[in-house]
């Protein structure tokens, strides 16, 4: 996807539908990108993702430590869903 208003019009559809929402609408710290996952009729995790990080030379670097990973995976949330981490999208 292109932008942040496409991830809002699958979180239209995910909610119209009553389609299981597993995370988001959110944004990824590392990445930058906005996202949102949802789960199919079998039961699979889906991202649907647009943006992200563009590298830029003159661009500040960004050191992501262990103690950070909550908010560098799910940014806004600011912690790690351990669901997140038991299901393979």
């Amino acid at each position: 996807m292109d932008s942040w208003h496409e991830v809002g019009q699958a979180a239209d559809i995910i909610a119209r539908y009553d389609i299981p929402l597993d995370i988001g609408p959110t944004r990824h710290g590392i990445t930058r990108g906005q996202t949102i996952y949802f789960f199919d009729p079998s039961g699979n995790r889906n991202e649907v993702f647009a943006g992200g990080f563009i590298y830029y030379p003159d661009n500040p670097k960004r050191v992501w430590s262990m103690d950070q990973i909550g908010k560098a995976i799910f940014y806004y949330q600011r912690e790690l869903n351990q669901r997140f981490m038991s299901v393979v999208t």
